[in-house]
């Protein structure tokens, strides 16, 4: 009961949704879907009554051509029209449903999985049942699908009607093999069941190694240590499972095919035995025969696509449900993100008072930090890899939340109002940052959007991340596309002068808070120095948070916190720090060599 609920919930919440994304479509299709599928029963008194009337004349000779001329009229016209109607198969129908139902679905995800915490994208078990809901194609499978098996039920239904009005026989025996055909389906539609996170799970490890074997990457890896034969034999063995996951649907569908085929031969032939016995007996007529055959044929027909429609929306309903409960778990947007921020302390930028964060909700990696950042100062904040840095700059920024304690942005609680002031007001450089498959310009566009088609705020921002030089290569300058997944015309970037571009993107904005999160890491200690020198020059004015494991660049800092395994070890100034001979000295002492 509990299944049959959930499928229910489903099905409402599909089709709520498909009528919020396009109800046209769905009110047209399901119209002429409906009115079609009655076309074979129309069809199938008109040609009785042409069979009757031609066999009356050719037994008596008695009548005109004109008798019959309306009856054969309107059964060419019918049977154009069911020729017709037939090209609005399923195939047709979804394809017509597509554009709105596969792209509205993948519309409707990004918006919900644009609010998906950070944290939550960090969990293993998230990022499963996350990719469990990527599969679009349910919305539109339950729409199309749905159409045709209400269409196929009108028509049967249609049919049985005929029946009854000619022949009680064959009613019943035309009853009993559609139930019979609806057991099957009911028997088989468990076998067909594709448990994705199933085949998720017997399928992550073979395609590793599959897409390893195509990673520019891993191929010098793998024709150093000659790995190649220890690669396919484990993607052999891995793949093993999937083969054997296939192997068992198709060995399922084909022993369904052929229970389908033997109820529908048995069907036929009870269908016509009876009817040639009638007709010896001088019980039933040639042309109650011949429609009696014509029914059979097309009763096999509908009731053939309404086991099929039932077993692709019993699929569909499963990834759907997935879906719905996955999108229900994600809080709604928030239309105050960007908007009705109201510094209520115009001096104090970030506060925080005994902060501690955990990924886990078990185990802290960050322990009761208090601290301040005022306006307009440059803060370096330094420690080892694994200190807690970039962890403490996402709950900055708002894309984490304190598992305890209380922090602030100019004197505001972390609300939605208050994240969309940050996302106006602070320029970031991660530490993870990204390229993207799209031009020079595009990618350092990107800080600042509405700025994205002014070449002088993008030169100015190239300059300021210094990246001006590399630019000056290109042969189609702000326009080379960058990467060479997308255009073969791209470029390959090294990390620094990727660095260099996230960099730059970073200043487009010119925001009155900048953190530059491992600006420099790829770059050597010196041409690290160098960019955090360059950075302090631009950031001017602005407050400012500077990241690094190497502590050299922190002299250019007003004030320098010190993270020592998720706790704020030292806070001041570098002079107060190196005369306190304790964590940030020892660790520029042991640095120092870098940069003499």
């Amino acid at each position: 009961m509990k299944k049959f609920r959930e499928k229910y919930d489903t099905m409402v919440w599909a089709v709520k949704l498909a009528l919020k994304i396009n109800a046209k479509i769905f009110y047209v299709l399901g119209f002429i879907s409906i009115v079609i599928s009655v076309l074979p029963a129309v069809a199938l008194h008109f040609n009785r009554e042409t069979v009757a009337i031609l066999s009356d004349f050719i037994a008596t000779g008695v009548g005109e051509f004109a008798d019959v001329r309306f009856a054969i009229l309107a059964l060419g016209i019918v049977l154009t029209l069911v020729g017709l109607s037939n090209r609005l198969n399923r195939d047709m129908l979804n394809m017509l449903m597509h554009d709105s139902y596969y792209y509205g679905m993948f519309e409707h995800q990004m918006d919900c999985y644009e609010n998906i915490s950070l944290k939550a994208r960090m969990n293993s078990k998230f990022q499963d049942d996350l990719y469990a809901t990527m599969w679009r194609q349910g919305l539109s499978n339950v729409m199309s699908e749905g159409l045709m098996f209400v269409s196929r039920i009108t028509g049967v239904t249609a049919l049985l009607v005929v029946a009854v009005q000619v022949s009680g026989v064959i009613f019943w025996v035309s009853l009993a093999y559609i139930i019979l055909i609806l057991i099957l389906t009911l028997a088989f539609a468990d076998k067909f069941f594709w448990d994705s996170q199933e085949y998720h799970r017997i399928n992550r490890l073979q395609t590793h190694y599959q897409d390893s074997s195509m990673s520019q990457g891993v191929a010098k890896e793998m024709r150093v240590y000659g790995l190649k034969d220890e690669v396919l034999s484990r993607w052999e063995k891995a793949y093993s499972e999937v083969e054997n996951f296939h192997l068992k649907r198709a060995k399922d569908k084909g022993l369904f095919g052929f229970a389908l085929s033997l109820g529908f031969y048995l069907f036929i032939i009870g269908m016509i035995g009876y009817s040639i016995l009638q007709v010896a007996g001088g019980y039933m007529t040639v042309d109650i025969f011949l429609m009696l055959y014509a029914l059979g044929l097309s009763l096999n027909q509908m009731t053939q696509t309404l086991s099929d429609c039932f077993i692709e929306i019993d699929d569909a309903i499963y990834f759907l449900t997935i879906q719905r409960k996955f999108i229900q778990s994600i809080p709604e947007n928030s239309k105050d993100w960007e908007e009705g921020f109201t510094p209520a302390d115009e001096e104090i930028v970030f506060r925080a008072e005994n902060m501690c964060f955990s990924y886990d909700d078990e185990k802290d990696v960050l322990h009761d930090l208090t601290f301040s950042i005022k306006k307009g100062e440059t803060i370096a904040l330094v420690g080892l890899n694994g200190s807690g840095k970039s962890t403490l700059v996402k709950l900055l920024i708002g894309l984490f939340e304190p598992t305890s304690g209380d922090l602030r942005f100019y004197g505001n609680p972390y609300d939605d109002k208050t994240r969309g002031g940050i996302m106006k007001r602070v320029g970031m450089f991660f530490q993870d940052f990204h390229i993207f498959h799209a031009t020079v310009r595009e990618n350092v566009g990107f800080g600042d959007l509405k700025n994205l088609g002014d070449e002088e705020r993008v030169r100015a921002a190239l300059e300021k991340g210094d990246a001006t030089h590399i630019v000056e290569r290109f042969e189609k300058g702000l326009e080379q596309w960058l990467q060479k997944h997308v255009k073969q015309d791209g470029v390959w970037l090294s990390g620094g002068e990727r660095q260099r571009f996230a960099v730059s993107r970073a200043h487009m904005s010119s925001k009155e808070i900048q953190i530059f999160d491992e600006p420099a890491a790829a770059l050597d200690p010196i041409a690290e120095m160098k960019q955090f020198q360059a950075i302090h020059e631009k950031i001017q004015g602005s407050t400012a948070i500077l990241i690094s494991h190497r502590v050299g660049f922190a002299r250019l800092a007003d004030r320098i916190l010190v993270l020592d395994d998720g706790r704020l070890a030292e806070d001041g100034t570098h002079e107060d720090l190196m005369n306190k001979n304790g964590i940030y000295a020892n660790f520029f002492n042991e640095q120092a060599q870098w940069y003499q």
